[in-house]
């Protein structure tokens, strides 16, 4: 029989919303089944704590190790600081865009609503930027009665900012 307590249910929700209930490696991010594990072995630290434990999935979690190949305690820390870091400063819509250009390497932009209002931190911090009309074909747009055109949608490409920041989340090394 183990003396092992079981992780509080509030605990696990916690983790769970901060890895927006998939892994948290963010090259993987699968969905299913997730596993809830800490970065110092509980034999050792005998507790549950939110900063020690972060959510993997079942291939990540087996990868746990030491070794180039395997995710160390040192990997597991820098991704649960980066989780940290983008959940803090960026929205769902920001965090979505973030993983799309993160799991696909080759997309030169993204169309996305004209309004920043959804992806504002995005803009502010330098990390995308629209893309002229002439360069993307806008999905719908139009002309207003008084002449001026009107675009539904518009490109956005990483800046060289956003593409060292994607870089390193492809990489799992630290964003600061």
């Amino acid at each position: 029989m183990t003396d092992r307590e079981p992780v509080p249910a509030e605990l696990q929700r916690d983790l769970m919303i901060e890895a927006g209930y998939r892994c948290a490696v963010t090259t993987c991010r699968t969905a299913e089944p997730l596993e809830i594990e800490h970065i110092e072995e509980y034999a050792a630290v005998k507790k549950h704590e939110f900063s020690n434990m972060i959510v993997l999935c079942a291939n990540c979690h087996r990868r746990k190790g030491i070794g180039p190949r395997n995710l160390d305690k040192k990997a597991l820390r820098i991704i649960k600081r980066n989780l940290a870091l983008v959940n803090r400063r960026y929205n769902d819509v920001e965090r979505r865009i973030i993983e799309h250009f993160v799991e696909n390497d080759t997309a030169p932009y993204v169309l996305l609503p004209e309004t920043s209002v959804l992806f504002g931190y995005l803009l502010k911090d330098g990390l995308i930027e629209g893309l002229p009309g002439a360069e993307v074909e806008e999905a719908m747009h139009g002309e207003l009665a008084d002449g001026r055109t009107f675009h539904i949608t518009r490109g956005y490409a990483l800046t060289e900012d956003g593409k060292i920041l994607v870089n390193k989340l492809r990489k799992n090394t630290e964003i600061l």
